[in-house]
């Protein structure tokens, strides 16, 4: 795969997402949009998740059978839809046939899963996006550590130690994760918003080839260390903008440690005001939830509104 040419529409002009994030100004980010009270992962989710005052739309994107995009968190539409299967074995017209708000709630029926560019098109004028590749990373355990998948010798600025920096606990498949990172690219400047956006997951592979195809576009890599130091370090040698530790290793410590490596830190804080208050007296940058109101009161109540 040959990584996407072209320069950056006008739409990309006026402040990019990487200067945003290179100010350090603390950011409210919907995760999944607002997931606490809309289907996760939808056009109603992020619309709900604007009005509630969040400046990123957070979502998870897959690939179908015939090479589109679409927003969904699962491999599998089982949990989140009227249907199952594996995600990439169905075609965009099978995913859209599918119900993606009943199971959230009567009057939900009849929400279908979005595709990236209807979630571009709509909203990147909007909102920051945070879109984070979820197709080929895998748990495993380090008892029983993954091999490392091999990278193809031709990818610039990938080598196979990226892959092993996480073999132990999440194995990537490359194979998969970057013809997913060339088709978001391909979107994302399709509609204009390459630089509306960063581009997120844990597999470190994937990141590296973006950082070598597009590296005017940010990278966030997800890490489920408990001791950020080695991933700070890694991920500011690799060029990605970005660390997102689990909201358990949010401590002063792992924070200075990304600070100190030049990087912003993003946490997940699910629907939690204890965790979202504690995020925000570490210093991180942004935290991301399914409650955007309740982090906009939060921080209003804070005097930082």
């Amino acid at each position: 795969m040959h990584p996407p040419l072209g320069s950056p529409s006008p739409a990309d002009a006026g402040p990019t997402f990487r200067a945003v994030l290179k100010s350090r100004r603390f950011l409210r980010v919907a995760h999944r949009g607002a997931s606490a009270y809309a289907p996760e992962n939808t056009l109603e989710a992020f619309e709900l998740a604007i009005a509630q005052g969040a400046e990123v739309l957070e979502l998870d994107v897959h690939l179908t059978r015939d090479n589109e995009v679409v927003v969904i968190h699962d491999a599998r539409v089982d949990r989140t839809t009227d249907g199952r299967g594996e995600v990439q074995a169905m075609t965009l017209a099978e995913i859209k046939a599918l119900d993606a708000g009943g199971w959230f709630g009567e009057r939900w029926r009849d929400v279908h899963i979005p595709t990236l560019r209807e979630v571009l098109e709509r909203f990147a004028g909007q909102a920051w996006i945070d879109i984070e590749l979820k197709a080929g990373i895998a748990m495993s355990f380090p008892s029983r550590p993954s091999a490392p998948p091999p990278v193809h010798d031709a990818l610039p600025g990938v080598s196979t130690t990226l892959a092993q920096m996480r073999g132990s606990l999440m194995a990537e498949d490359p194979t998969v994760t970057i013809p997913l990172a060339g088709r978001v690219l391909e979107v994302m400047e399709q509609t204009g918003a390459l630089l509306r956006g960063v581009i997120s997951g844990f597999g470190a592979v994937a990141l590296a080839w973006i950082r070598a195809a597009r590296p005017d576009v940010p990278t966030q890599w997800a890490v489920v260390s408990t001791d950020v130091a080695d991933d700070a370090a890694f991920a500011s040698r690799a060029g990605f903008d970005v660390l997102s530790p689990q909201a358990y290793a949010a401590t002063e410590r792992n924070v200075s440690r990304a600070h100190d490596a030049g990087l912003a830190v993003h946490i997940c804080a699910g629907d939690s005001e204890e965790t979202m208050a504690r995020l925000i007296s570490l210093g991180v940058d942004a935290v991301k939830t399914g409650r955007p109101d309740r982090l906009r009161a939060l921080l209003s109540a804070l005097g930082r509104a």
